[in-house]
């Protein structure tokens, strides 16, 4: 009888080495000892660390190796090899006496495809309420982790396969979206009839959710001036939008020309649904939540300038086609670029000459900044749409050397002021404000 025993490995990857097969450690005691494997013979052999892995029973069909997965739980590791060992001595038994077991019919599993399926049916469930937002991410999770992973049936899925997914994410995209992603995978790992905290190791599971926080970015005086100080009249717009709204891009690219009430002096952003130029258009708020922003007097005023030379566009930020632009990166790039503020040291400017200090999101950061040195705390977080107090806290302070002019931007009119002359006046034009601080 060519197999007589099953023995319990570890398969872990190695620095250095790749991916290895060792023994498991396991104590005088009869414990394993989680996360440790025995390499090298003899006198080389030595228990390494090796995290990054899990947990395999090994037997033979003839000469031929095969292996089993049984997870990274070591309790669970040796009950399965407990198990396998006794049916393993039973067949032995049988081949002896010439006995031959019954076959017994499998059971069909259920595809690891029917359940991405049926887990998104669930998540596009009405009562549950989840956003655009998140179906899409739910939906990309699926879409990439199922083909990546390789497996058939979620039984097959071992830790490795969730390392490699992580990889995968990495080459695509920043940590903090992998991060996301990998925590919204447990999830669906956990529909799958799976255990994530017995599938993944502590250790592992801490490094993967896991990201740096990057440092709040503000645009600063000399980065608005001369950034505004090079635009046509549509980025300027476009950008002075971006800074005195803190709206995210999203938010820019499908602001509507209804949304912009001119007359309670306000934006009121809410979600939509409608068909424009024979093409359907859904937008909604990232937290599903409706919220007004005041119209500050320099932005009515550039609204109003900029109405006027698109009086019957629909959107208030969109293309010469009027349809959402979603190039509005793109173009801050380039103007960036154009106007010489490529910091000239990142791999943005290296390989494509795109600074990575220019994204729009900034503009919110920098609204964030600018506008708490004029107004409550609970005012500015209402504008933006947090739902805490915290994410808008870390701001505080950073605005302590913004001029009086820029400042002045977020300063709300007075009842008695120039709203009832139905004029604003020209010392809050902000190209005039801008002209000037760059002479």
């Amino acid at each position: 009888m060519a197999n007589q025993k099953v023995t319990l490995l570890r398969y872990s990857k190695i620095p250095g080495l790749g991916w290895r097969r060792g023994r498991a450690v396991v104590g005088k005691t009869g414990k394993i000892k989680p996360d440790f494997m025995l390499i090298g013979k003899g006198k080389n052999k030595q228990q390494i660390n090796a995290s990054e892995g899990h947990y395999q029973l090994r037997y033979f069909e003839g000469k031929q190796p095969r292996y089993k997965d049984v997870g990274n739980d070591p309790t669970e590791a040796l009950a399965e090899l407990a198990r396998a060992d006794r049916e393993l001595k039973f067949k032995n038994s049988a081949d002896a006496v010439g006995y031959v077991l019954p076959v017994l019919p499998q059971v069909k599993q259920k595809l690891l495809t029917e359940y991405g399926r049926e887990f998104l049916e669930l998540k596009n469930s009405p009562s549950l309420k989840l956003s655009s937002d998140t179906l899409d991410l739910y939906r990309s999770i699926v879409e990439e982790f199922v083909p990546v992973c390789g497996k058939t049936v979620p039984e097959e899925i071992t830790e490795a396969d969730v390392i490699h997914y992580c990889d995968v994410l990495d080459k695509r995209y920043a940590d903090r979206t992998r991060a996301t992603r990998y925590k919204s995978l447990r999830g669906f790992l956990f529909y799958c009839g799976l255990e994530p905290k017995r599938l993944i190791t502590a250790s592992v599971h801490k490094r993967l959710k896991s990201y740096e926080k990057k440092k709040i970015r503000i645009y600063s005086i000399s980065e608005i001036t001369g950034l505004l100080g090079i635009c046509d009249l549509y980025h300027h717009v476009l950008f002075v939008v971006a800074l005195l709204t803190g709206m995210r891009i999203n938010e820019l690219a499908h602001l509507l020309w209804q949304q912009v009430d001119f007359e309670a002096n306000v934006i009121r952003l809410e979600h939509y649904d409608i068909v424009h130029k024979g093409k359907p258009i859904k937008f909604e708020l990232k937290d599903g939540e409706d919220r007004n922003i005041p119209l500050f007097p320099a932005l009515r005023a550039e609204l109003l300038r900029w109405r006027k030379a698109r009086p019957d566009a629909v959107f208030a930020l969109g293309t010469r086609n009027d349809l959402p632009n979603v190039k509005m990166l793109d173009a801050l790039k380039r103007k960036a670029k154009k106007a010489k503020l490529n910091c000239g040291l990142c791999s943005g400017c290296a390989a494509r000459n795109e600074c990575h200090l220019f994204h729009i999101h900034y503009f919110r950061s920098s609204f964030a900044t600018y506008a708490l040195t004029r107004n409550d705390i609970r005012k500015v977080q209402e504008w933006m749409g947090h739902s805490d107090l915290e994410t808008l806290a870390q701001y505080l302070g950073l605005g302590a050397s913004c001029p009086k002019w820029l400042s002045d931007l977020y300063v709300l009119p007075t009842s008695n002021s120039c709203e009832e002359c139905g004029e604003l006046p020209p010392s809050i034009d902000l190209r005039d404000t801008l002209t000037q601080t760059v002479q």
